[in-house]
């Protein structure tokens, strides 16, 4: 007993101690700013621009600390936020992409920015996003994530061999006939009879796809793409994707175009970059990339941009790509309000004018245009108003607004598969392979949402 009294007074004193350093530590927390998680998957060039972004909002700011940590790519960010809700280790904001977002929803891990937005008042600065980039996030007139990094497809083709080939470099929409005529036209062979330089480099990537059934006015799902209820049925073997498909074939069979069965644009970049092609189709926030490698290279190639090809009787537009920041619901109401902030920082005219002019996504603020920044990239890089036509071609509507459902990443991936198959020629008709893709599609569709209604 004699030893018990002074190992008592030993532990007493280092639970002292202890509490004294944990009433230090949250001391010295809630002097700092508070810290906010934010997860992002652009890697490269963009990924360090938004490292800049992050850099420069700290800086600006001692209210909040916000740090940024890299999820390889947009697929991996989407599912790691997926794998993390059970264990409740969540980001304070989260950048998911486009075809991501029903999927968010139906975490019921998000605060709609909706909410945030109507306590600010800020709904003229929502007034002020550009119309095709703002009606891809609202749902049931709820705008549930802000857009950030928004862009769309554009035709990229080499003006220099437009120009030998007697084509008009500045014609900026092409008709699924016209290109077919045209490719055959920039398609080059050497003395020996083999091709030096093909028309179009092709790849198998299904956001082209979804271009098309926009541009041809064409709904992918019922009812309403998503917008009005939740998806329920696909239906994007319609005529619109018969006719893309075809398109891509007849332009192999003439002997015009190249096909990689690849989903990234790598394979054809480098034939485009290296002009072993005259054409490619990819997204806009390529061009930044695609005009350093060609001054590179010598400037031998001249990049221009037009609209994505489509049948001459198309009556839509593009829809957008990219992806948007998410609040989530977990953390303190602080951390909240600090993800808030920084999405406040992220989408003003001028963070967007330095965000769209070192990557080349387009602005998401209608006003960014005015300012100097901005109208000095633009006439230095003017391919860039391709895309922003584009997406202002006809009004806004359901069918061009984007489909919402929550396994778009499986109907990808089924697409690219119904298209390989066609392109390749293991399938003969265009028809049946894109019936197969909706019926995996469906099936897909229908077990996510008996999983999450």
């Amino acid at each position: 007993m004699r030893h018990f009294k002074p190992f008592l007074l030993l532990a007493m004193l280092m639970v002292i101690l202890a509490g004294c350093g944990e009433a230090n530590t949250t001391q010295s927390q809630s002097n700092g700013p508070t810290q906010i998680t934010f997860w992002y998957g652009l890697g490269g060039n963009n990924g360090k621009v938004v490292q800049s972004l992050i850099d420069k909002y700290n800086k600006s700011q001692k209210k909040y600390h916000v740090v940024g940590v890299f999820q390889s790519s947009y697929d991996d960010t989407l599912n790691k936020f997926n794998s993390s809700i059970a264990g409740n280790n969540l980001p304070n904001l989260v950048q998911i992409y486009d075809i991501g977002t029903q999927r968010m929803i139906d975490t019921k891990k998000i605060v709609p920015v909706q909410t945030l937005v109507e306590r600010d008042h800020l709904q003229s600065a929502i007034d002020d996003i550009e119309p095709a980039i703002r009606s891809y996030y609202t749902i049931n007139n709820t705008l549930y994530s802000m857009p950030f990094n928004s862009s769309t497809a554009v035709m990229y083709f080499d003006k220099n061999a437009f120009r030998k080939a007697g084509l008009n470099p500045d014609q900026k929409l092409w008709t699924y006939d016209q290109l077919l005529d045209a490719a055959k036209k920039l398609t080059v062979k050497d003395a020996s009879g083999k091709v030096s330089r093909t028309g179009v480099a092709l790849y198998d990537y299904s956001w082209l796809y979804e271009q098309e059934q926009a541009i041809s006015d064409t709904l992918q799902a019922q009812p309403e793409n998503g917008r009005t209820g939740r998806a329920s049925k696909f239906i994007f073997n319609n005529q619109a994707g018969d006719q893309w498909l075809t398109f891509q074939k007849q332009l192999m069979d003439q002997g015009s175009a190249t096909y990689s069965s690849s989903s990234a644009s790598t394979d054809a970049s480098s034939a485009f970059l290296s002009g072993k092609a005259a054409i490619m189709f990819d997204s806009i926030a390529s061009l930044r990339g695609y005009t350093t490698t060609a001054e590179k290279n010598g400037g031998k190639i001249d990049i221009g941009t037009a609209y994505l090809p489509r049948p001459a009787d198309a009556k839509g537009r593009n829809i957008i790509g990219g992806a948007s920041l998410w609040v989530t619901n977990q953390g303190s109401s602080a951390q909240q309000d600090g993800a808030w902030d920084f999405i406040k920082y992220a989408i003003q005219p001028e963070t967007q004018a330095y965000w769209s002019s070192n990557t080349g996504y387009i602005p998401v603020r209608l006003s960014t245009y005015n300012l100097p920044d901005m109208k000095a990239t633009l006439s230095k890089y003017p391919q860039f108003i391709m895309a922003t036509e584009q997406i202002r071609a006809s009004s806004t509507n359901n069918r061009n607004a984007g489909c919402v459902a929550g396994n778009l990443t499986s109907v990808r991936t089924y697409i690219q598969q119904a298209t390989d198959q066609y392109l390749t020629g293991k399938v003969k008709d265009p028809q049946s392979a894109l019936d197969d893709a909706a019926k995996k599609a469906n099936s897909s569709l229908s077990d996510y949402n008996e999983a999450y209604q």
